[in-house]
């Protein structure tokens, strides 16, 4: 298993580095795995009916808007789908799209944002301490 995870977070790295989204990530992510076991317990059909969020990472229609909204405003031409928020790799791309465009990121404010946008409140602190527990 820890083979395979290694081979999953290096792909990721080169992917993401070729679409130039990502400088550079961990090689083992412990917050991004920690953000999916607490949105999904890693279960990529994971679906939400009340927010429709889909995906191991709980990826709302809008995030989906606005990730597109970020490739195309730095001129990369992926265009993600509804139906990619099923697969892992390309929710923890699209994770990392908007991780990348999080001023002076912390696990925190990485957690916070992805939790409740960018201009998260406080009720996004809860969801940080179920992430950091996990850490």
């Amino acid at each position: 298993m820890r083979v395979i995870f290694i081979v999953l977070n290096v792909g990721l790295f080169l992917a993401t580095s070729s679409m130039g989204v990502v400088r550079s990530i961990p090689k083992k992510d412990n917050l991004v795995e920690a953000i999916i076991w607490v949105e999904s317990r890693g279960d990529t059909l994971a679906y939400n009916k009340s927010e429709e969020a889909l995906g191991c990472l709980q990826i709302r229609p809008i995030m989906l808007r606005e990730v597109n909204r970020l490739l195309a405003k730095n001129s990369i031409k992926k265009v993600y789908t509804l139906k990619d928020r099923t697969s892992r790799s390309k929710s923890i791309e699209m994770f990392n799209v908007i991780r990348g465009h999080i001023n002076n990121p912390t696990d925190e404010r990485i957690a916070r944002t992805w939790n409740g946008g960018y201009n998260y409140g406080e009720s996004t602190l809860k969801y940080w301490n179920k992430v950091k527990s996990i850490l």
